[in-house]
């Protein structure tokens, strides 16, 4: 036989075998199945929501979902020594995702002068009075949260907290926790007087005269919350561990932590390192924090990813007027300073695109804070430079909030991967709305978080509460008033009713979307066999149920692989 007749009858043996072999049977579905898998844990008598419908039960191993289907079908998994769980006919759903908490400050935020947010400033006064009675002289006294609506026509100021609290430096943040009201000692601590310029990024508010007013915008607020002294590490553990003990209460097995600074890394490590830290994180750290970013791998631990970075382009479209705006505010007649119009840019968007393609090479995800429709113009500009530099690279960046979409920038988004994460406090009646109506006007509202439009367009959308911003990491509420656009229980008027989700779509975004956006989707954000088990079990079919229920509901288990984290008593 000729030698190149030899080679290819040889080749075409070894083809044959290889399309025979075992491997390729597999890959082809012809393989067996495997035997089963002695379960550990089983649960029946449930309604169970799967991608293939609803089912009656589950078979857990270790941390894996074995089988999932009728008690019958999971006979073959059980042994004498599985524990069956009868859930009594309970609806189990995959582990719930926040894409945005802040776990440490709400665990501290706990401990602060807190007072309702829409109190009244007789309100505010009073509480704040009964905490400088319990603080020793010239401590700080941190709390919140104000908003401007509450003052009608007058303003918050700081010769209101002078009065009650002379020799104590007062920092009250507002309802966004980008301004803060705080009175004259806290003022001389950080060295503002009236000769001093704003800062980049920030404002401090002065009167007719030219004197500070107590308040202060964006970087201003900051830079005094710098003067605040910090808690050691052990209380912020203590804080963490809090913060997560609360979300497992809630149906939270993940959640990405939007923004980390080095002390609170050291408090996640900590409680990471003690086997407390139950949940899957995903840490943003916070941009300017280089050494954090530096040292990221310091931190990182199985199931706590320092894979993110956290931008603030804005600030909130508020009686702060901080967030950009492409048009000016609706409240800014006889008002010449454009900051005030159009509201604050706090990157150069020549900065926002070289910093978004920097860290997208590095393999890091950032996630943009934007509120404003200018804002957020300007985060996919910065995306968009980064996949003509650097290609796909499956970078899945994230813009925060965004609460105002110019109408073209939807399919833009969705052509360059971009990520919308908006936060469900902000989309029913509350204190902030009142804010925001006002500021920006009603046709504007017409469309505030955006979210059935960002559906509708095909972009990746998640959700995340803002907690402690907001007063608690409530996905029930979120999903609710995610379907309403309403105050829970259905009362008040609708905000934005042309955004409103089906139930289905709501549950979908604390799930599958958000364990896709977190990189994790083929371990989590659904119930199969093969994926984590991170299961909820809850007091009632939410599908079934009127939709102005949906926030009264209450989670019964947590489990998290395989492990239950929570139990209600």
């Amino acid at each position: 036989m000729h030698k190149t007749t030899r080679t290819m009858t040889m080749l075409a043996l070894l083809a044959g075998t290889f399309l025979l072999s075992p491997a390729r049977a597999q890959l082809e579905g012809a393989a067996a199945e495997p035997a089963p898998v002695a379960a550990d844990t089983m649960y029946v008598n449930a309604r169970v929501r799967t991608p293939d419908g609803w089912k009656t039960g589950l078979a857990v191993a270790g941390e894996t979902i074995v089988a999932v289907g009728s008690e019958q079908e999971l006979a073959a998994y059980r042994t004498p020594k599985t524990h069956v769980v009868d859930l009594g006919g309970a609806t189990v759903l995959p582990g719930l995702v926040d894409m945005h908490v802040h776990a440490v400050s709400a665990g501290l935020d706990a401990a602060n002068c807190r007072f309702k947010q829409g109190s009244r400033p007789a309100e505010i006064i009073e509480t704040v009075k009964a905490c400088v009675a319990r603080a020793k002289p010239g401590s700080w006294i941190v709390g919140g949260q104000w908003d401007g609506a509450s003052f009608g026509a007058s303003a918050p100021h700081r010769a209101l907290l002078d009065r009650i609290a002379p020799n104590n430096p007062v920092l009250l943040r507002d309802v966004s926790l980008h301004s803060a009201w705080v009175n004259s000692a806290a003022l001389a601590a950080g060295g503002i007087t009236r000769d001093t310029p704003n800062p980049d990024g920030g404002i401090i508010e002065k009167d007719k005269a030219g004197n500070p007013t107590g308040i202060l915008r964006e970087h201003a607020a900051m830079k005094l919350l710098e003067k605040v002294p910090q808690p050691d590490t052990p209380a912020m553990v203590d804080a963490l561990r809090s913060a997560t003990r609360t979300m497992l209460s809630l149906g939270i097995t993940s959640y990405e932590d939007a923004l980390l600074t080095t002390p609170s890394a050291r408090a996640y490590a900590a409680l990471a390192d003690a086997g407390e830290l139950y949940q899957h994180v995903r840490t943003c750290m916070w941009e300017p924090d280089q050494a954090l970013i530096a040292s990221r791998n310091l931190y990182a631990r199985p199931g706590l990813e320092m894979a993110c970075v956290k931008m603030m382009l804005d600030g909130v479209p508020t009686d702060a007027h901080t967030a950009a705006m492409h048009d000016d505010y609706a409240d800014t007649a006889g008002v010449t300073d454009p900051a005030r119009r159009k509201g604050l840019l706090l990157v150069a968007p020549d900065q926002i695109s070289a910093k978004i393609t920097r860290y997208d090479a590095a393999g890091l995800t950032v996630k943009l804070h934007a509120t404003g429709d200018a804002a957020v113009h300007a985060a996919l500009d910065g995306i968009e430079a980064a996949r003509k530099a650097n290609g796909i690279a499956g970078m899945r960046h994230e813009i925060a909030h965004a609460n105002f979409v110019l109408p073209a920038d939807f399919a833009r988004a969705g052509a360059i991967g971009a990520t919308f994460e908006f936060s469900p406090y902000v989309w029913f009646p509350n204190s902030v709305i009142k804010d925001v109506i006002k500021a920006v006007g009603p046709t504007r509202m017409e469309h505030f978080s955006p979210v059935k439009s960002a559906l509708d367009a095909a972009v990746p959308v998640t959700v995340g509460s803002d907690w402690p911003v907001v007063p608690a990491a409530d996905p029930w509420l979120a999903m609710e008033t995610l379907v309403t656009r309403q105050a829970p229980g259905g009362v008040g008027d609708p905000i934005s009713p042309q955004e409103r989700i089906s139930v289905a779509q709501a549950v979908d975004l604390f799930t599958r979307a958000a364990a896709r956006q977190l990189g994790i989707e083929d371990q989590a954000g659904s119930i199969e066999r093969g994926k984590r088990a991170d299961l909820i079990v809850i007091d009632r079919d939410i599908f079934s149920i009127p939709a102005t229920d949906i926030h009264n509901t209450k989670v019964l288990r947590t489990i998290i692989s395989g492990k239950e984290r929570y139990t209600r008593q």
